[in-house]
């Protein structure tokens, strides 16, 4: 108390500051606690991502007299498209069909494969099935045919979260027997969850222009992301187990550089991006 009973003015100014700090501290809480549940949903949707990584409907599945039974020749029959995109067979098969040469067998060009089959009646990849196996063998005059079934070829973008993902369900059967020899499914999947994280993370003091960053990188990266490396990952994953042939396994072209060909791929997509775009 002064001489004349009353409390210093510096006091009652410290009392006025108080319900502004207060504010700021709440406006901070209220921020700090908006970034953590957008990260707890990234987080979780990287953690789904992940788990969904190895997700297969098909078992690995080699016949046990494989190695007697080998074949010499695979015909890549058309492939079936559980996906939206018309895009998917086109871009997986020919893969498919290159990484099976590459193992060490005689595969026709596919061309020739769907020429025969159409003067066979097949107008739709479909349509295979109607035929067995040992007709499809001398159709096309192989030992073993592979049907093949695109089950996954899918881009999302959920502003803090983008994705692609391509999966493929494959099936070797005998043409003489009829047997299944061989059958796998494998996924390949990535999704931009870590660097979403890592961009709230950098803007946590501004939530707002945190998710707006996050929301246009998730954009960019999803309309230009290519499904090439996915499905060249997915098949050769799919593959792997698969024996050699008697022609012996040779280095497929893009697994001795992916890096290199996924830039590639994304400069070419960039380029027509820029030519494409209106002025």
């Amino acid at each position: 108390m002064n001489a004349h009973g009353m409390s210093p003015l510096r006091n009652y100014a410290s009392y006025d500051r108080i319900p502004a700090a207060a504010h700021k501290s709440s406006a901070r809480g209220r921020n700090g606690a908006a970034a953590a549940l957008l990260l707890s949903c990234v987080l979780m949707a990287a953690l789904a991502g992940c788990a969904s990584q190895n997700q297969s409907n098909v078992a690995l599945d080699v016949a046990e007299d494989y190695h007697a039974l080998a074949p010499r020749s695979i015909a890549v029959l058309p492939f079936d498209n559980m996906s939206a995109d018309l895009d998917a067979t086109p871009l997986v098969r020919p893969v498919v069909a290159a990484r099976v040469r590459h193992k060490g067998y005689v595969v026709p060009g596919l061309k020739k494969v769907d020429a025969i089959l159409k003067e066979a009646g097949v107008m739709v990849s479909h349509d295979v099935y109607a035929f067995t196996p040992q007709e499809l063998g001398e159709f096309l005059d192989v030992d073993a045919v592979m049907f093949g079934t695109v089950t996954d070829f899918t881009t999302k973008y959920a502003a803090v979260y983008a994705s692609v993902a391509v999966q493929i369900r494959l099936e070797l059967v005998d043409c003489e027997t009829g047997d299944i020899l061989w059958q796998n499914e494998r996924r390949a999947a990535q999704n931009t969850a870590v660097e979403s994280i890592m961009t709230l993370l950098m803007y946590h003091d501004d939530i707002e222009k945190g998710l707006a960053v996050v929301a246009a990188s998730n954009a960019i990266w999803a309309a230009l992301e290519s499904y090439r490396p996915y499905a060249e990952k997915a098949a050769r994953m799919t593959l792997a187990p698969l024996p050699p042939g008697h022609g012996g396994a040779a280095v497929y072209p893009w697994d001795q550089d992916p890096e290199a060909q996924q830039s590639k791929t994304k400069s070419l997509i960039y380029q027509s991006v820029i030519i494409t775009a209106p002025p």
